[in-house]
């Protein structure tokens, strides 16, 4: 029989790992320039807390994976970094605000697996809690910019609109505010199925009058919606937005686009999404919006949120079909060969290399020579370093460029100075 990893997981060699660690250490390192803290979450919490009704909305809450534990009680893996993130909020409500949150941690749902999507995948949040200003949701999305820059995209676009203006919108068109959650979650399903399907689901939820609606926010731009909503303070909150995100150097990114809702059932007013051009076939690398009443669902108030995520596993794929990073096949650096009986004398060694920061190895099969540069060479380990009875007397030893074939006889200083550079 043979043993499986199960459907829409996957397992990560060292050099998958080593790129995997190159994407998120450059987001932290870029989320905490932007003064985010972070903050971990457990991976499962109890059914109650991720099936709220203004969690994830019903679709999701079918998506979750859910267990019973050895006590009987209901329990689910987390589905997003936000609501656990949320509930954490409601426990600590003395916390200082704004609360500015960062979080990159493992998710899932239970998804058909197909490019860039996965049924355990990894998620790199950053939140705003506290503050209703606009400036809030575009510190989030500024981060995410900025970490998208910083791995080397430039082609990419921040897709934004504001479901409370959509709703105002619904209304004109004769559609009821109460019929706009099933609505958002239909027109959510856009790029994945095309228009004729999600009308059709539209159609089998009972929404009438969409044709006109859908047409409007599929053509629409600020001049129609100014004057179909000329008084509307969605409407002013949105260009109050789109104006701020010019002085904060975001207008270059954002760019309003109506049918673009997002079908989670707790964001209430601004919604975000990012797109990379010429990659459209992995959807969305990017998204978030604001939710200023998703912790009231755990607390004993409301509490204004905002934020933003990058969806790792999507942009981790765009970067290898684009090359756009080269990640060397292993981080360590050297190899230590002893020959002979002269084990402890290498073992000290690369403790020295070890001690001054170089990544090293040191051979544990007692192979020979030739044995061990094929291995070396397998590796991508850049130098081998020989520890011979004659090295170990005249305390010179033999460094390798793997590459180059290049020797040198050098003492472990200079050899730890040319290591360390």
């Amino acid at each position: 029989m043979a043993f499986e990893k199960a459907k829409g997981t996957r397992d990560f060699s060292p050099q998958e790992m080593s790129l995997r660690n190159y994407v998120f250490d450059t987001i932290r390192r870029v989320y905490k320039t932007y003064g985010y803290q972070e903050l971990e979450t457990p991976a499962f919490e109890r059914w109650e807390t991720l099936s709220a009704k203004s969690a994830g909305g019903e679709d999701v809450s079918q998506e979750i994976f859910r267990f019973t534990d050895y006590g009987e009680r209901e329990m689910g893996l987390r589905f997003d970094l936000t609501v656990p993130m949320a509930r954490y909020i409601a426990n600590n409500p003395m916390i200082p605000r704004p609360f500015k949150r960062f979080q990159i941690g493992r998710v899932w749902r239970y998804d058909q697996p197909q490019a860039g999507r996965y049924r355990e995948f990894w998620q790199a949040d950053v939140d705003v809690v506290g503050s209703t200003e606009v400036e809030a949701d575009l510190d989030a999305v500024g981060a995410v910019v900025a970490s998208l820059k910083a791995l080397g995209f430039k082609d990419f676009i921040v897709e934004v609109n504001n479901r409370a203006l959509l709703e105002e919108l619904a209304e004109l068109f004769e559609i009821p505010r109460v019929k706009c959650p099933d609505l958002f979650r239909c027109i959510d399903k856009l790029d994945k199925i095309g228009m004729n399907s999600v009308k059709k689901e539209i159609e089998d939820k009972g929404i009438k009058n969409v044709d006109k609606f859908l047409k409007f926010i599929e053509t629409a731009g600020m001049k129609e919606l100014e004057e179909k909503l000329p008084e509307s303070a969605e409407l002013a909150k949105t260009k109050e937005l789109l104006k701020a995100s010019k002085s904060l150097g975001l207008g270059k990114w954002l760019k309003l686009t109506l049918s673009m809702v997002r079908g989670l059932a707790y964001y209430t007013s601004f919604v975000f999404e990012i797109k990379v051009k010429g990659m459209e076939k992995y959807g969305s690398v990017g998204a978030g919006g604001r939710y200023d009443d998703l912790i009231g669902v755990y607390g004993k108030s409301d509490m204004p949120a905002t934020g933003c995520s990058i969806g790792v596993e999507r942009i981790i794929e765009i970067m290898k079909e684009r090359k756009m990073v080269d990640i060397p096949k292993t981080e360590t650096k050297v190899l230590v060969i002893p020959i002979g009986n002269t084990f402890k004398d290498a073992a000290k060694i690369v403790q020295q290399l070890r001690d001054a920061g170089i990544p090293s190895s040191i051979d544990l099969m007692k192979r020979g020579p030739s044995k061990l540069f094929n291995y070396a060479n397998s590796l991508g380990i850049a130098y081998s370093l020989v520890v011979g009875e004659k090295e170990v007397k005249s305390k010179k030893y033999t460094l390798k460029n793997m590459e180059s074939g290049k020797q040198e006889e050098l003492g472990i200083e200079k050899i730890i100075s040319k290591l360390s550079n």
